[in-house]
């Protein structure tokens, strides 16, 4: 009997594949007069610590305005120019990377609503990192129709 390696590369890439979408980093970020405020977390919502935040104005020369680390929520609040647009980059140790452009909140009068947008903004984040159903299902579909061009092209040559 000739045992192939293709059910061993297969489990093999779905591993990989898995471990790498869990440590992936997300990042919410917004300007909320002369602070910026985010959170930094991993894929599946655990609160990054200690991750490394800088920004700097999107539209320029793409120096530095402000930079600090995220505490142990995975939430940070920097000093930064008011009413500017920033592009805000978190880097991990484990070399993970992830940049957002931080637009700046108009003026609205009470804290209570520019902290609610704020909670607003991480739980769009959260769904669109989560891994759904529909993904799972895709992903299945699609390593079955690789089998079945496999098992196709095999027919082929043997007769």
């Amino acid at each position: 009997m000739k045992l192939t390696p293709a059910p061993l590369l297969l489990a093999l890439a779905l591993g990989a594949a898995s471990a790498a979408h869990a440590h992936g980093l997300t990042l919410t970020a917004q300007g909320e007069g002369a602070q910026l405020v985010g959170r930094v977390a991993y894929t599946d919502d655990t609160p990054a610590a200690g991750i490394y935040v800088s920004a700097s104005l999107a539209q320029g020369d793409g120096t530095m305005v402000t930079e600090g680390n995220s505490d142990a929520e995975g939430r940070f609040r920097l000093p930064a120019p008011a009413g500017k647009r920033l592009r805000v980059v978190a880097e991990g140790e484990e070399g993970h990377r992830v940049e957002v452009i931080a637009e700046p909140l108009a003026p609205a009068g009470d804290e209570a609503s520019v902290a609610a947008l704020g909670l607003l903004r991480e739980d769009i984040a959260r769904l669109e990192h989560r891994l759904r159903m529909q993904d799972i299902i895709g992903g299945i579909g699609y390593i079955v129709g690789l089998a079945g061009i496999a098992a196709w092209v095999s027919a082929r040559r043997r007769g």
